[in-house]
């Protein structure tokens, strides 16, 4: 769960990066205004004293494809300008800008500085996740970027297994100059289908990382990416560089509707891991990877206004808005038929649910021979309720909940078994989302 009021601290207490100086060097240059926001990429001034720990110092951006490649699994992110950001009181996620911004930015122009300048300095805002999903005995590794000051991090909800993980299990390292250093970390939310996860690490004193919150991408614009690839051990631990293009902007694959489509190329482990542009500024969260040989090989991050929408519930420990794909149709030949496909192995719907009524689930496939469906629910607060649950068709492919344990949104989330015999490339079924 969330911790709240943490005590502030000054940036120089139990600051990890002491050694390093302060912040990112600063070229001079002149004004550079994106939106009408002044911003650095590269350096940050002495911050204000220490803010309530679900201020966001910059701001994000997402996507998502291929989840898992040989145990491993691939991510983004984006931030750039300090924001706050708060739930509306109607079921839509607002984001206002601060009128007293947590980070102070000058007027600058962004500069190319050289790769080998850039990394030291963003290798100071990612670590490294591991974790043991339940009822597995190899764990999870993964690619996280620090947020905040106060140690909020992004990475994808499938490095954590969507919440599914083993107790006291979830463990996050950080490189302080050639040592690795593990915090403690708490999970402060998931959102399931946009494949975001938000957690809390214990400490202060972190650089965050600098995002961009534009949403005007360069066909061809040069990007690069670090992450912790295919790093399994402790004692192995190191991170990696790629670089590449983004070569389309905009991709829509249902239900993710922004994803940026780039060539550097994503390895076991970079999941979670932040897109930058060539300025070093962070354009979205890498999830990804076309491994199927569709034409040319493809990776995929998740785009700043979906990183943003999911911080704007996640940061407040809100729900998500309300589906509006999902109505309860009591004739069954009336029910429309959802579909699981070879990209996306699973659709979320959020609905409202009463306290103390019991809440009957089913997701029946329409070919049971090559569909097997697997239920999960996630609290108004964004936490793992229902762990994964395979519905059998001995149980009419059903499964209660009885009693519901408080009002509020929750998040019902239908994935699949896959198979070794091509029935995991479909998977057509009906739904049922009931309470009584």
């Amino acid at each position: 769960m969330m911790k709240n009021n943490k005590p502030k601290k000054s940036p120089q207490d139990n600051n990890p990066f002491d050694a390093f100086g302060q912040g990112y060097p600063q070229p001079q240059h002149d004004d550079y205004a994106p939106f009408g926001m002044n911003h650095n990429p590269f350096g940050i001034a002495p911050p204000a004293p220490k803010p309530p720990k679900r201020k966001l110092l910059p701001t994000l951006t997402i996507g998502v494809f291929v989840t898992v490649i040989a145990g491993g699994f691939i991510a983004f992110g984006l931030l750039n300008t300090s924001l706050n950001i708060t739930r509306a009181p109607t079921a839509t996620a607002e984001i206002t800008a601060s009128p007293e911004p947590t980070i102070i930015v000058e007027n600058i122009i962004p500069t190319h500085l050289p790769y080998e300048e850039l990394t030291q300095n963003l290798e100071r805002s990612m670590v490294w996740i591991k974790s043991l999903p339940r009822n597995r005995f190899s764990p999870v590794h993964g690619t996280g970027v620090i947020l905040s000051e106060d140690g909020l991090i992004l990475t994808n909800a499938h490095v954590i297994s969507f919440g599914d993980i083993e107790a006291g299990s979830l463990e996050v390292y950080l490189t302080i100059g050639t040592r690795l250093v593990e915090r403690s970390v708490t999970i402060v939310g998931i959102a399931p289908c946009e494949d975001l996860a938000l957690l809390d690490m214990s400490g202060g004193g972190y650089l965050p990382i600098v995002m961009n919150t534009s949403t005007n991408l360069g066909l061809g614009a040069e990007v690069f990416l670090m992450g912790y690839g295919q790093s399994t051990l402790v004692e192995n631990v190191s991170l990696g560089f790629t670089r590449g293009e983004i070569s389309r902007p905009l991709v829509n694959f249902s239900p993710y509707q922004a994803l940026i489509e780039h060539t550097a190329d994503l390895l076991p482990s970079d999941s979670g891991s932040p897109l930058f542009n060539r300025y070093g500024q962070m354009i979205g969260i890498n999830t990804l990877m076309d491994v199927e040989g569709r034409g040319r090989r493809a990776s995929y991050a998740i785009r700043q206004e979906r990183i943003q929408l999911a911080l704007a519930y996640l940061m407040q420990s809100q729900p998500p808005s309300p589906s509006t794909d999902y109505v309860y149709v009591e004739d069954e030949a009336q029910r429309p038929v959802y579909q699981l496909n070879d990209y996306f192995d699973r659709n979320c719907y959020t609905v409202p649910l009463t306290a103390e009524k019991t809440l009957t689930l089913r997701a029946y496939p329409q070919d049971s021979n090559r569909f097997f469906p697997i239920l999960s629910l996630y609290d108004s607060q964004n936490q793992l309720l229902i762990p994964p649950t395979e519905l059998a068709e001995a149980s009419a492919y059903t499964y209660q909940l009885a009693p519901i344990p408080a009002d509020g949104l929750y998040t019902v989330l239908v994935s699949r078994r896959p198979t070794n015999t091509g029935g995991d490339k479909l998977g057509d079924y009906k739904l049922v989302i009931r309470e009584e």
